[in-house]
């Protein structure tokens, strides 16, 4: 696993459209959209409104909005989720004490079974 090249600590607060093609971590508190080619992850302390858009995202504090995997979301034991997931077949992890509210959806990498 690569190591995290984006860090927003807990004392910061960021509004905006955040992009990278490495792995972030957020301990503070963010409003807006969030893509990666790596990883996100919200750390215990971090609280994001927004949309999550990455391979794989971990969750252990608070979101607001959707989140979207195209391998998997991990639900950490203190997470607090409002807002839909979407990910492919065997992509969700829940821990036992996590909270999830919203709609979880399974979508298929292949286009062609679409058709």
């Amino acid at each position: 696993m690569k190591l995290v090249k984006g860090y927003l600590g807990h004392d910061l607060q960021l509004e905006g459209s955040l992009s990278s093609s490495d792995s972030i971590r957020i301990d503070g508190n963010y409003v807006g959209s969030i893509n990666s080619k790596c990883m996100v992850i919200v750390g215990a302390l971090g609280k994001v409104k927004g949309q999550i858009d990455a391979p794989v995202i971990r969750v252990d504090g608070w979101v607001e909005g959707n989140i979207k995997a195209s391998k998997l979301v991990e639900i950490l034991e203190n997470a607090r989720i409002m807002g839909n997931i979407s990910t492919p077949v065997g992509g969700l992890k829940m821990r036992i004490g996590s909270e999830f509210v919203g709609k979880f959806s399974v979508n298929s990498t292949d286009q062609s079974t679409n058709e």
